[in-house]
């Protein structure tokens, strides 16, 4: 991992072009979507906040622990990220 700030960074910029499908996807079809692009969105952002903050933490002294705390952190990331993605396909 080059730096904590880059892997926010990161979090932050995947989490806005998901959020940006989001609202497009909401333009362009003509159902009524809204209300669940709406609770999409605070989903995301409120999943991308808990994972920021969990950057900080990162989960003791011993570089073993440090890592393996990043690689659960990465982990979860991705299935949130998927689960995401999912969601959106199904609006």
């Amino acid at each position: 991992m080059a730096s904590k700030r880059k892997l926010k960074k990161t979090m932050y910029f995947i989490s806005s072009q998901l959020i940006s499908d989001v609202f497009f996807k909401s333009m362009v079809l003509e159902k009524d979507i809204a209300e669940k692009a709406d609770e999409l969105v605070v989903e995301i952002s409120q999943f991308t906040r808990e994972h920021v903050n969990r950057i900080g933490r990162n989960g003791g002294k011993d570089p073993k622990e440090v890592k393996a705390y990043y690689r659960k952190l990465y982990a979860d990331w991705n299935e949130g990220m998927d689960k995401f993605v999912e969601k959106l396909s199904k609006l």
